[in-house]
């Protein structure tokens, strides 16, 4: 399947990269698999790589008998990963758009068909997503672990404060072209606030299915891991507390304040005491 340039992709799958030349080429061909019966694009905003990522990117252009579906940008000055994320986003075109960020990879061809049919069929979910796997820079294919094995599939709004659901190299929503709020800028979990959004403004649901779509990796380079435990658990604190200005409603208020109870107690008391939690939330 190629696309046409008479014809509007069905899913833009936007794909962000910075510094990625070890694992580019495995996320680009995990979508350029993709069996299915619709035109695809693939948003690939390169963020001023300092190795060879583009290198490598435009041999799969060049190179790979689907090459035509990547739409590439390659910024010559660093936007910085959130200016990235929402210029990818903004480019994208398809009545649907499906994440996979640079260094993560998909491993199921029918994920998009699946997803899709799913979507086309139940007006009432905005976002389809699925299980993946962890894989370290040093793991073998034994022991992986699966992200988000828990027996729920349908969730709202409140269910995904409380829960952070979802892996985002798994999912896949409705273009709604999105009014990005001001604050959007100031997190650092902007796929976690994105589905804020939309679940906000859409008044719909989710659906998880159990099906193991993609692999998240784990890697030196990653921004989670550039983050100490500290400032891990204080970016999550900050989040919480801008995504309940932006609810402006007392149920979905209180129920952002059950995200930082229930999802971050334990660990963030481990990390910098029960003194210092309960004053980040006073």
């Amino acid at each position: 399947m190629q696309i046409s340039k008479e014809n509007t992709p069905k899913v833009s799958v936007c794909m962000i990269t910075y510094g990625h030349e070890k694992y580019i080429r495995e996320a680009i061909e995990g979508v350029l698999m993709q069996e299915c019966d619709f035109e695809v694009e693939l948003i690939v905003a390169n963020d001023c790589s300092p190795d060879n990522t583009d290198a490598v990117i435009q041999d799969i252009i060049k190179n790979h008998p689907r090459g035509s579906w990547i739409k590439y940008f390659h910024h010559k000055e660093n936007l910085g990963i959130g200016n990235n994320f929402k210029f990818a986003l903004q480019e994208c075109s398809g009545d649907y758009i499906s994440i996979c960020e640079g260094d993560d990879f998909w491993i199921n061809s029918r994920k998009l068909q699946i997803q899709i049919d799913f979507l086309d069929s139940n007006q009432d979910y905005i976002i389809h997503s699925g299980n993946a796997i962890f894989k370290s820079s040093n793991s073998t294919t034994k022991g992986r672990k699966v992200i988000n094995a828990s027996e729920k599939k349908i969730f709202q709004l409140d269910d995904f404060l409380v829960n952070n659901n979802l892996c985002t190299c798994t999912s896949t929503f409705r273009n709604t072209k999105i009014c990005f709020p001001e604050n959007f800028q100031k997190v650092t979990f902007k796929d976690w606030y994105l589905y804020v959004i939309l679940l906000q403004e859409s008044g719909k649901q989710v659906y998880r299915t159990a099906e193991v779509y993609s692999t998240y990796r784990i890697h030196g380079g990653g921004v989670m891991k550039s983050l100490s435990s500290k400032n891990y658990f204080q970016a999550h604190i900050f989040q919480i507390k801008v995504i309940r200005e932006q609810l402006k409603f007392k149920k979905l208020m209180r129920s952002s304040k059950i995200v930082a109870e229930s999802y971050f107690f334990e660990l963030y008391k481990i990390t910098l005491g029960e003194k210092s939690y309960l004053e980040a939330f006073s």
